[in-house]
């Protein structure tokens, strides 16, 4: 295919099926998934998904989760932290328990079912602040803490499925004693590096964003590689860049440089096009996949209710109301890039079995698909009660 045509169909997607779709009150980032199930290689097959579409993609989500960092309140952050962590340690846990136990229950060896626990656990952070900054939720405190609560449970999940992942192959307990160690020592370099070097670089161009754009973009695949050279994901350093680059900027430079700069570019084209890829790789055949229904249920129920059930009961816990508490339980569930990543890599390794890589598959899909809708829909008729009081908690 004509590659202009191509870019065509991609812009027509990004920009026409949000519009038509929002209509029926459907959020955009499920409209451009849908978008992209219908013209990728599983859908009618307009596009292909080839390696420049999966560069552009990637692009996308090391945006999106650097931009996630900078848009956190820092303040509110340190205040909620305590908060966050609970709820964090709450919605990890409990999934957590019951994934090894559907593992165990349905033929997993140990290190399988470990695996199985750390995807039942892990969220689609890039779906999730996608979806509360349309909602304008990000601001408030509840949504600082709901999102500082999914960061710390996505980065804690990544970091436990990259060791699990390590441990398969690992030749001593060490080398996984030495790889955590070296996780927490990345991500303290990077806080205390980052803030000091970007005060200094942004002072020598204040008058020239250009520059501060480039410095920005050099910075992030700095962490990025040095991320990648210990075995961490990507997201992980773009998101921890995100929060020390914040840190380093007084509150008219961090707009000035978010909103006119880093979102135009971000938003404008990479990310969409991320969501978009999202939806081209989802083979939704595998939905009528029959044979193994009943590790499909079990996956995807007791994913549900211990995800769900242990958002709300900790947000109940911390004295929010029944409607913030459901919407902190349901933003809990979104699973799709680094749960299917790490499905893909457990079945190539021999960790997971086609079994459950496909109950995995289904479950990511209606997740990222589904929850998004209940939680717009959730925010907008309850209005009133729940977006007038996220803006009455700003400061």
């Amino acid at each position: 295919m004509d590659e202009y045509f191509m870019f065509f169909i991609i812009i027509s997607c990004i920009l026409l099926i949000p519009e038509i779709l929002k209509k029926f009150n459907i959020p955009g980032i499920t409209s451009v998934m849908l978008a992209g199930i219908i013209i990728g290689p599983y859908g009618i097959g307009l596009v292909k998904l080839d390696a420049a579409l999966e560069i552009f993609a990637m692009f996308g989500a090391i945006f999106l989760m650097f931009l996630a960092g900078m848009e956190l309140d820092n303040k509110t952050l340190k205040e909620e932290f305590k908060n966050s962590t609970f709820i964090a340690f709450s919605s990890l846990i409990l999934p957590a328990i019951g994934g090894y136990a559907i593992g165990k229950l349905f033929g997993l060896n140990t290190i399988g079912a470990l695996l199985y626990a750390a995807i039942f656990s892990s969220h689609s952070i890039g779906i999730i602040y996608s979806l509360m900054d349309e909602l304008n939720m990000i601001k408030s405190r509840f949504g600082t803490t709901a999102l500082s609560a999914t960061i710390l449970v996505d980065l804690f999940s990544l970091i436990a499925l990259s060791a699990i992942i390590k441990m398969s192959s690992a030749t001593q307990n060490l080398d996984i004693v030495y790889f955590i160690l070296m996780v927490f020592g990345y991500i303290i370099s990077l806080l205390i590096f980052i803030p000091f070097i970007s005060k200094i670089i942004f002072k020598k161009f204040a008058k020239l964003h250009v520059q501060k754009i480039h410095f920005v973009l050099f910075i992030i695949f700095i962490s990025i590689l040095a991320g990648e050279y210990i075995g961490l994901h990507p997201i992980i350093g773009a998101f921890i860049t995100g929060i020390a680059v914040s840190e380093a900027l007084s509150k008219e430079e961090h707009d000035k440089l978010l909103n006119n700069n880093l979102n135009a570019i971000g938003y404008g084209f990479f990310i969409p096009i991320f969501f978009l890829t999202l939806g081209m790789t989802t083979d939704i055949s595998v939905l009528y996949d029959l044979n193994n229904i009943w590790l499909i249920l079990a996956t995807i129920i007791t994913a549900s209710v211990l995800k769900i059930g242990s958002g709300y009961t900790s947000f109940r816990i911390l004295k929010y109301d029944k409607i913030k508490s459901l919407c902190g339980g349901l933003l809990t569930m979104p699973k799709i890039s680094a749960s299917l990543v790490a499905a893909s890599v457990g079945l190539e390794l021999g960790i997971l079995s086609r079994e459950f890589f496909v109950a995995i598959v289904v479950l990511s899909i209606l997740s990222s698909m589904i929850t998004p809708i209940f939680v717009k829909n959730l925010v907008v008729k309850n209005s009133s009660a729940f977006v007038d009081k996220c803006n009455e908690e700003k400061r």
